[in-house]
């Protein structure tokens, strides 16, 4: 595994952008009131692990980047490491941006401690460090024309707040990938929200903490900024009961696209729209889906080869 040094600027939770001004999801501890990026304190990120762990989406990207045939991947917003270690065990090379360094160390970490078990049939041990490479940044620092594909997971997408980020985000996506190279990732589907669920009695989980005892986390919905151009921003905060009884909450805003405007941010990116699905099972998308799961490509003689 391969990592280059961290930039001198602060992340985004669970993305990446290379531009300025994006919003900053805010841990506060009920005793101090001090506020700070959740993704930055290794407090927020061990819970994020937990209540996300085994998702379907780390599945659903797997299998579809094996059915294409890709043999390098650059994971936007790669998290903790999750998707990334999967596609290396096997068989795929990994490129891994993410501007959290909390997670970025978990990523390190977890990949670190996979290597280091004993060998086997279906565990490729050390080889594993050949074939990730992990950045502390931003998609512009991704190689150009490198890749055979390019996905944003665990809602990525969601985290680029205004359209100038998001652009952003996509025109280097499209500049490190090959030509007719693919681009995949999701989007929650606006037309179907239920924020009527999104409360402490819908949401309210008690689950086992990694460093013993239990911790209890739920969700409320505390703002809805309507937006008809780009998407409606909406922002939760996220509660959680430590193991000590300590009370915590994150802020976390997400723009919510519809696919109209993924459309034409994609074609404007000079991406061509190939396949959509509505769930992890790949159903067909309709009003009621609750993804936008996006398959794109860029074409084989693309505009930048044709200058």
């Amino acid at each position: 595994m391969t990592t280059d040094p961290h930039p001198d600027h602060p992340g985004q939770p669970c993305a990446e952008t290379s531009g300025e001004g994006s919003a900053l999801t805010s841990g506060t501890d009920a005793g101090t009131g001090e506020h700070r990026p959740w993704t930055e304190d290794p407090e927020f990120v061990t819970l994020y692990d937990v209540e996300n762990a085994g998702m379907w989406d780390t599945d659903f990207y797997r299998d579809l980047l094996d059915e294409l045939g890709v043999q390098t991947v650059a994971d936007i917003g790669c998290g903790t490491g999750g998707l990334a270690l999967e596609l290396a065990a096997a068989g795929i090379r990994v490129t891994g941006v993410e501007p959290a360094g909390a997670m970025i160390q978990v990523a390190r970490q977890r990949i670190e401690q996979r290597i280091a078990e004993p060998p086997s049939s279906d565990h490729p041990g050390a080889a594993l460090a050949a074939r990730i490479t992990l950045i502390h940044g931003y998609a512009d620092q991704l190689e150009s024309g490198a890749a055979d594909a390019a996905v944003m997971v665990g809602h990525v997408a969601q985290y680029f707040l205004h359209r100038s980020e998001w652009d952003q985000v996509l025109a280097e996506a499209f500049r490190a990938l090959r030509p007719g190279g693919w681009l995949a990732f999701e989007s929650r589907n606006p037309a179907a929200l239920e924020l009527d669920a999104w409360d402490e009695e819908s949401t309210r989980e008690t689950q086992p903490h990694p460093g013993g005892g239990e911790f209890t986390s739920w969700l409320e919905v505390l703002s809805i900024e309507p937006d008809d151009d780009d998407g409606d921003l909406i922002t939760c905060r996220a509660h959680s009961i430590m193991p000590d009884g300590r009370k915590l909450s994150a802020d976390e805003p997400l723009r919510y696209r519809p696919l109209h405007v993924l459309r034409a941010s994609l074609e404007q990116a000079g991406f061509v729209l190939e396949q959509m699905w509505g769930d992890w099972d790949r159903s067909e998308l309709d009003e009621d889906s609750p993804e936008i799961i996006i398959l794109a490509r860029k074409p084989a003689a693309s505009k930048e080869s044709s200058r």
